[in-house]
């Protein structure tokens, strides 16, 4: 009982130690960017390489025409 107390004790304080280092790296020093910072630059990364295919496609079909 005491050690499964224990045991209980150390994740939550170990859950606790990350959660506030993850905020510290966020929110103070901004060496970590926030998660919605994360998903927002992979959109704009997608699209990019979205509008990078469709402008290749665009040049090799061209450049088959004017073959």
């Amino acid at each position: 009982m005491l050690l499964e107390k224990i045991l209980g004790w150390h994740e939550e304080t170990l859950k606790t130690l990350q959660l506030n280092f993850a905020e510290f790296l966020q929110e103070e020093t901004r060496d970590l960017p926030a998660r919605a910072e994360v998903d927002l630059f992979n959109l704009q990364v997608e699209k990019l390489e979205s509008d990078v295919k469709k402008l290749e496609e665009k040049l090799n079909h061209k450049a088959g025409k004017s073959q």
